[in-house]
């Protein structure tokens, strides 16, 4: 269990530094197209569109990360519980 919170905190991560690039990578051709308004119309608060889209884009990489440290917790816990497989039926 403890190989696949690992795997999943990997993935997790990889997942968000991408994201992020690929958010900026937007951001910068908005602005490109756009100029500096542009921008600001993109990242105002009132856009819930695009803070949806970011949400949507960044949620994969949350939960792996959730499930990764769920996963560490349960290794833990296990870990310090008695195991009562070897323990006589009553």
């Amino acid at each position: 269990m403890k190989t696949a919170a690992k795997i999943l905190k990997v993935l997790g991560f990889t997942w968000l530094i991408l994201a992020a690039i690929l958010i900026l990578i937007g951001i910068i051709g908005v602005w490109r197209a756009g100029g500096f308004g542009a921008v600001q119309d993109l990242l105002s608060p009132f856009n819930v569109a695009n803070y949806i889209a970011t949400a949507l884009t960044l949620a994969p990489g949350m939960a792996l990360l959730a499930v990764s440290d769920k996963l560490e917790r349960k290794a833990l816990t296990a870990k310090h519980l008695p195991d009562h497989r070897a323990d006589p039926l009553p």
